[in-house]
This record gives C-alpha cells, sequence and structure tokens, in this order.
C-alpha cells in the first residue's frame, strides 16, 4: 500500500516537472519569436522610413530637373522665334519695333548651357535603398524619368553646339568679325548679316535643330513620376 501511494506521488512531481518544463520551453520559443518578429518589423519599418526620405529628395531632385528642361525648351522657343522674327522682317528691319529688334537680336549668337543632377537616385542606389521600394512599377518609372532627363540634356546640348558651330562659322568671316566692332544698330548690322550665307544659314537652321516639342514627352514622364512618389505608401 506504501509503495502504490509513493508511485502516485512521485508520478504527480514527475508529471508536474516536465508540465512546467514544457510550459516554459514554449514560453522561450514564443518570446524568441515575438522577439524575431518584432526585430523584424522595426527593421522593415525603419528600411521604409529610409525609403521614403530618399525617395522625397529624388521628388525634389526631378522638380529641379524638370524646371531644368523647362528653360531650356522655352528658350530654344525664344531663339526660334528670334530667327523666324528677323528673317521675317529682314527686308525692313529699320522700321520694325526698337524693343522687339533689342530683344530678338542677340539670341541667335548666344550659347546657353544646363546642367542635370543626379545626386539623389546615386544615393539611393549607393546605401542600396532601392530594391527595397515597394511598388516595383515605381522603381521603373524613376529610372524611366532620369533616362528622360538624359534624353534632354541630349537634346538640348546637341541642339546649342550645332548653334554654336554656326556662330563659330560667322566669326571665321574676317568682315563679319569687323563688322562685331563696329558697334553698329541691330537693323545695320543684321541687315548685313542677312547678305552673307553665314548669317543667313544661321538664322535658317536654327529652326530646324530641334523641335521644343521633342521636351513635353520628357516633361510629362517626369511628372508621372512625381505623382507616383507622391502616392507612395
Amino acid at each position: 500500500m506504501k509503495t502504490m501511494w509513493q508511485k502516485k506521488i512521485k508520478f504527480l512531481f514527475t508529471n508536474r516537472r516536465w508540465g512546467d518544463f514544457a510550459c516554459n520551453f514554449t514560453a522561450v520559443i514564443l518570446g524568441i519569436m515575438l522577439t524575431f518578429m518584432g526585430n523584424a518589423w522595426i527593421k522593415e519599418r525603419n528600411t521604409q522610413r529610409d525609403v521614403q526620405n530618399t525617395l522625397q529628395l529624388v521628388k525634389s531632385e526631378l522638380q529641379t530637373n524638370r524646371n531644368t528642361i523647362l528653360y531650356g525648351k522655352q528658350r530654344i522657343e525664344a531663339e526660334i522665334h528670334a530667327s523666324q522674327f528677323l528673317l521675317k522682317n529682314k527686308d525692313h528691319l529699320s522700321s520694325v519695333s526698337k524693343d522687339s529688334l533689342n530683344y530678338y537680336s542677340n539670341l541667335p549668337f548666344q550659347t546657353s548651357f544646363i546642367t542635370f543632377t543626379t545626386d539623389a537616385l546615386e544615393l539611393m542606389k549607393n546605401s542600396l535603398l532601392f530594391p527595397q521600394i515597394k511598388d516595383k512599377k515605381l522603381g521603373l518609372s524613376i529610372i524611366q524619368a532620369y533616362a528622360s532627363i538624359k534624353v534632354a540634356d541630349i537634346l538640348y546640348t546637341n541642339y546649342q553646339n550645332l548653334k554654336k558651330e554656326k556662330n563659330e562659322q560667322l566669326d571665321k568671316n574676317p568682315k563679319i568679325a569687323q563688322l562685331f566692332t563696329q558697334k553698329l544698330s541691330y537693323d545695320l548690322l543684321w541687315n548685313y548679316l542677312l547678305t552673307t550665307n553665314e548669317g543667313y544659314n544661321l538664322l535658317v537652321q536654327i529652326p530646324n535643330i530641334v523641335t521644343p516639342e521633342a521636351f513635353d514627352s520628357l516633361l510629362d514622364e517626369i511628372d508621372a513620376t512625381i505623382q507616383s512618389i507622391e502616392e507612395y505608401k
């Protein structure tokens, strides 16, 4: 009888220890899992916060580059208009508005280059945050937007370089080079320039190098990307 009670008591204590062990073990495992899950959640949250911050830099850079492209487009439009104005009035420049003549006469001679920045994009790439953008379409859109900026840079730079070449042809003509030193009125200056092949070709070529409308689709691409960044959560 005594042995039977001893066995029952031993059985109860043994089962209790195993039960406590199982409970404690489960609690430890759950604690570890929750810790890992919590750490992963915190890490992901911090990563997405960094992504958001860097995307805001990208957005700001895209807006700056967009304004630069728009300036380039408007600059080309003004130079084309100047060339057309001078050609249209070549036979009566002395009778046109002096203000208009003063404004348009210098534009064909001027060379104005523009610069673009990609610092924010490089920061996102170098910090390995680019692959962390959850919306893969946004990542592709950003790449396409910067490709559009590159295209705009090429278009505008080629335009200015070709115009610069035409101006250099003017400078190579000794008579024209001497003419620029005489400080003539604009109507007299262009009356003479339009009688030369170099002067006439400069005005004819400017509207045919690139059309300002070529920049419109590039601006649209950038606008769409900026909007996508604003909507990114």
